[in-house]
């Protein structure tokens, strides 16, 4: 058959295969020992013998033709078929080639499209790389990083446009160097994470809703599942071999202490359900799975025990007819069966009206259950109706069987805790005994605990002006319950910073006024300060100083001026008013308040005392008394307020005392310091309080509570502007235009100015009593 189809060929296609064939017969030559003039001949008679061979052996497997092809290679026509016969071999070769190749290519399309892409954007595939080497080095991971690792994954793979699937291929995570292991672990963790807030959640927003049986038990479900699948994805990932997640730490612990709450409170929901809701409830926890039973016991949760109903009802009638039989039992629960639910309700749960200390089942009051469901008004009214005390009252030392919780603890955990729960807790206050305020319940906490850690603010304060006696031991006792009101706030906010003032101009010299004439007099000086401690009934040291300057700047010391005498000082050979600085005010700081008031700035570097915070309180009690410029009171407040949580108790209660009192009170510039001493106050209250009097301390923890609770509901002020202050120091005199281009020089000239020269340090004259003088 082949021999036809060759025949059958076009001649001009047989004639440019013959030119082409010499070039081809080159490459399948075999080594023969013909000579060289004979070559093509010898050439072209293996082509024809090989070539035929080939395509007969694949497609007949004979090799009977091979002894006919030499007698043929004679004519034209043979010249052409080794001609022809080589070009379906080159396509025979070509096609059995590419299909070898492409079965080798071990990517697909896509993953070479993958790679490709994160070669483009190898930058940020760089960086989460270096983000999975850190995790692997760490000895911990816990779940805010690794949702940070996942969630910077999550934006590559947004950026690449890939899928986490694709990405996650052996070809393409080992040659792009993708950390898909790393990522897949850290994800099964984050996913287990987010199903147990989900469930946190859930749990929460069913607590709000009206107790629905179907609801409380999915959730409760939710929160028990996701808890211990979250735990078995860390013991999982701790036992596994990626060391990105080898050691992570999921928080477990802290966890279950927020879980405990939350599933006590949702087992609490459930006992409002009432009939048939009750009961189903009852036959779900019995029939819980043992993994949450399990769970609840790790927990130290334990189930309500949910009597049958009917039971209470029957042994109501049983009560009531002693001898009645059993169909007669029957009848008679079947009948209060058919009542009103509310009546219903009223009869299981609460009993009889006829007296206030009537228990359900479980153990309630019937002031407890209006207390717990925020009932506020029937409260009040149970009280009026049964008055603590009296024969049929109310018994105010009710304990939660299983909580430990008092009537105080649940009125701090009511929610809104308003006018109405306020007045309730007054009542049952004052006729609880103190056995009572002491009580801690089944999680440790006292009532004063709850009401801080609430930031019940009129709570706290209620205690401590009422029942001093109660409040200092339930501060007083190594517990510090006050902590937990410093753990529910927000830290204070630091004061503004202290920035020098540019000071007076250079042709204002004022403070050369303190320089010494050539007598050793100061000119013109009418004020001697006494400052320091007494000494036999003298100050330790006087400085010299000038009325116009300093009662411009402190309303006190106008005030003072004006009604001191003028006295003759024959040492310093001057007429002078004489002022008796506060005697808890050194010399040291007394010295850097006149260098501001003649220099206009003070510079901290020229106050090494600043180091101390002895001495910035002495400085803020300065500014304080005094009312000095508002610079000063930034400068103190700077260096003081870092200073105060690593300082000793009594600086801060000095701090405190000036900040809280009726001078100072309500100054909103001092909120800063005042705020971070009221919180060393509290934090260390339960060891600087133990040896004062009860009243004293109450008084003071008092003021520290109504300190805390301005800070946390004042509304933020716009402060003044440096003008508004200039305007304030001018103690209500009209500005004149004199005046004002004064201010408007200050500001334009002292942005250039810096002080050269101490004219207090080098005046010359000395203290008396104090050697060597500055």
């Amino acid at each position: 058959e082949k021999p036809e189809d060759k025949a059958e060929e076009p001649q001009a296609e047989a004639k440019e295969e013959e030119e082409k064939a010499p070039e081809k017969e080159e490459p399948p030559q075999e080594a023969q020992p013909e000579a060289a003039a004979e070559e093509q001949k010898p050439a072209e008679q293996p082509e024809q013998t090989e070539l035929p061979e080939q395509p007969e052996q694949r497609e007949e497997g004979k090799q009977l033709e091979q002894s006919e092809q030499p007698a043929q290679t004679e004519q034209p026509e043979q010249t052409e078929q080794p001609e022809q016969t080589e070009q379906p071999e080159q396509t025979e070769k070509a096609d059995t080639v590419e299909p070898e190749q492409e079965l080798a290519d071990p990517l697909s399309s896509e993953e070479r499209e993958a790679l490709t892409r994160l070669r483009m954007h190898e930058p940020e595939v760089a960086k989460l790389r270096a983000e999975a080497a850190e995790l692997r080095r760490n000895g911990s991971q816990s779940g805010p990083e690794l949702r940070s690792f996942c969630e910077a994954a999550s934006r590559v793979e947004a950026t690449l446009q890939l899928e986490e699937a694709l990405l996650e291929r052996e070809a393409v995570s080992s040659q792009a160097e993708w950390p898909a292991q790393d990522l897949k672990e850290a994800r099964r963790l984050m996913s287990a994470l987010d199903a147990w807030e989900a469930a946190l959640m859930k749990g929460k927003a069913v607590l709000s809703m009206e107790a629905d049986g179907g609801a409380i038990c999915s959730s409760l479900g939710a929160v028990l599942d996701s808890f211990r699948q979250l735990k078995q994805a860390e013991s999982q990932a701790q036992a596994g071999d990626c060391a990105a997640v080898q050691h992570a730490d999921m928080g477990i612990a802290g966890k279950a202490t927020a879980l405990r709450p939350l599933l006590e409170a949702l087992l609490d929901k459930a006992l409002e359900l009432k009939g048939d809701a009750l009961q189903d409830l009852r036959l779900h926890l019995q029939s819980l799975p043992e993994g949450r039973k399990q769970t609840l016991r790790e927990l130290q949760v334990d189930l309500p025990e949910i009597p049958l109903a009917g039971q209470k009802v029957a042994r109501m009638l049983d009560e009531a007819f002693p001898e009645s039989s059993e169909a007669q039992v029957d009848a008679g629960a079947e009948e209060l069966r058919e009542l009103d639910p509310a009546q219903l309700w009223q009869a299981v749960h609460a009993g009889d009206e006829s007296s206030g200390q009537s228990r359900d089942a479980f153990g309630k009051s019937m002031l407890w259950h209006a207390i717990a469901f925020n009932h506020h008004s029937l409260a009040r009214y149970i009280l009026d109706e049964f008055p603590p005390g009296s024969a049929d009252g109310i018994e105010v030392d009710e304990v939660h069987q299983r909580k430990g919780d008092t009537l105080l603890h649940l009125l701090c955990m009511s929610r809104p805790f308003n006018e109405e729960a306020a007045a309730i807790f007054k009542r049952l206050a004052s006729k609880s005994p103190p056995a009572v305020f002491q009580k801690v319940n089944a999680a440790g906490l006292t009532f004063l605990e709850i009401a801080a850690a609430t930031m019940n603010f009129w709570v706290l304060t209620f205690v401590l002006k009422n029942f001093q006696v109660q409040a200092k031991a339930l501060v007083c006792n190594g517990m510090a319950p006050l902590r937990r009101l410093l753990q529910a706030m927000t830290p204070p906010s630091p004061p503004l910073g202290y920035e020098p003032p540019p000071g007076f101009p250079q042709h204002f010299r004022v403070a050369s006024m303190l320089q010494q004439d050539p007598a050793g007099l100061v000119p013109y000086a009418d004020v001697a300060f006494d400052v320091g401690p007494n000494r036999q009934g003298v100050a330790t040291g006087r400085f010299l100083a000038h009325r116009v300057v300093v009662v411009a700047q402190s309303p006190v010391l106008f005030e003072m001026l004006e009604q001191l005498p003028m006295n003759e000082l024959p040492k310093e050979k001057i007429h002078a008013a004489v002022v008796r600085i506060d005697e808890r005010i050194s010399q040291e700081v007394w010295r850097s308040v006149l260098q501001f008031m003649y220099q206009g700035t003070l510079h901290p570097e020229h106050c090494a005392y600043l180091k101390d915070i002895g001495k910035c309180v002495e400085l803020l009690r300065a500014v304080l008394l005094y009312k000095l410029p508002e610079p000063l009171l930034r400068l103190a407040q700077s260096y003081l307020f870092p200073m105060l949580p690593g300082s000793s108790p009594s600086h801060a209660l000095q701090v405190f005392a000036l900040c809280a009192s009726d001078e100072n009170k309500g100054n909103k510039d001092l909120q800063a310091v005042c705020t971070g001493a009221a919180w060393v106050l509290l934090h260390h209250a339960h060891t600087i309080f133990e040896d004062i009097e009860a009243t004293d301390l109450c008084e003071s923890l008092t003021r520290v509570v109504q300190a805390l609770e301005q800070s946390v509901f004042a509304t933020p002020e716009q402060r003044p502007t440096v003008q508004d202050h200039l305007e304030q120091s001018m103690h209500m005199v009209p500005q004149d235009l004199l005046s004002q281009t004064l201010s408007a020089t200050t500001r334009g000239f002292g942005t250039g100015y810096s002080v050269q020269d101490d004219y207090l340090s080098h005046s010359g004259f000395r203290a008396a009593g104090w050697s060597g003088g500055y």
